[in-house]
Order: structure tokens, then C-alpha cells, then sequence
């Protein structure tokens, strides 16, 4: 699936800082870059809003249709 800014995907994770926002809607803002992830080592990660207006970082594999 190609993640796209501006468009809202659900959001599915194991993390318990945002377990709270499993199945909602979040917005992507934007790609992080490599001098703030390493890509090579976990993928693409992105920028999200929650609902709530709460930022976060979310990896690629927790977003979905």
C-alpha cells in the first residue's frame, strides 16, 4: 500500500503509548526523514494526527484502509 500525505488510513499497534488509538482514523502529515529514523533498519515511518489532535510517529506497517 502507498501511504500518501493528507490522507487518513486507520491505525493498528502494539505500542501501549498509542494502543489507546487502535481502529481510528489518523491523518499522515509527513515522511520522516533519515536523519530522524533510521529507514535502512525499520522502514518508512511517518508523521500522524489523531483524532484528539495528538502528534506521533507511527511506522508504516500500523497504517491501513
Amino acid at each position: 500500500m502507498k501511504i500518501e500525505i493528507g490522507n487518513k488510513y486507520k491505525f493498528k499497534t502494539i505500542d501501549s503509548e498509542f494502543k489507546k488509538y487502535n481502529d481510528t482514523e489518523v491523518e499522515v502529515i509527513r515522511v520522516l526523514t533519515d536523519d530522524e529514523v533510521d529507514i535502512f533498519d525499520v522502514g518508512n515511518m511517518y508523521e500522524v494526527k489523531f483524532q484528539d489532535g495528538c502528534l506521533g510517529d507511527v511506522f508504516e506497517d500500523e497504517l491501513y484502509i
